[in-house]
């Protein structure tokens, strides 16, 4: 199996307290991470390089997390399977969510860093095996509210 310093991360959160907190416990884990205000700068970002994950926050000013995996997926089909979508309320709608958890993974705030590396190391995981992630969602609170 790959070692996690083989892999990259695209940490995109407009909140810098939390952007930091991940980039921190990742880097601390062995991985190269990018990190991204918004949406449009991690488009911009993914355009010039590829990462074997991305973490992104689903409510963020110009534009958000749904919108950032429609358009990378456009531009770098390669990427399916392998998002981590973090959110709290409010939640998509149904039917965008559904398309989104065909691939890729889920998790509600508040964020617990051993789950958020777990989802992450599977997807690392899959990604080296040339497997897409199964799709999950983490969140003890709200979980059920995004099935």
């Amino acid at each position: 199996m790959l070692q996690p310093t083989n892999f990259s991360v695209l940490m995109v959160d407009d909140t810098t307290a939390i952007r930091e907190a991940i980039a921190r416990s990742l880097t601390r884990r062995g991985c190269r991470v990018t990190t991204a205000t918004n949406g449009v700068e991690a488009l911009e970002i993914l355009r010039k390089q590829s990462f074997d994950v991305i973490i992104t926050d689903l409510n963020m000013p110009d534009r958000g997390g749904l919108w950032l995996w429609r358009q990378a997926l456009v531009a770098r089909p390669e990427l399916r399977g392998r998002f981590v979508l973090v959110a709290s309320e409010p939640l998509p709608e149904p039917r965008s969510l559904a398309l989104f958890l065909e691939t890729e993974r889920f998790v509600l705030k508040p964020i617990a860093l051993e789950m958020l590396w777990h989802h992450v190391e599977d997807v690392f995981t899959r990604a080296a095996a040339g497997a897409l992630a199964e799709p999950r969602v983490s969140g003890a609170r709200r979980a059920e509210s995004a099935q």
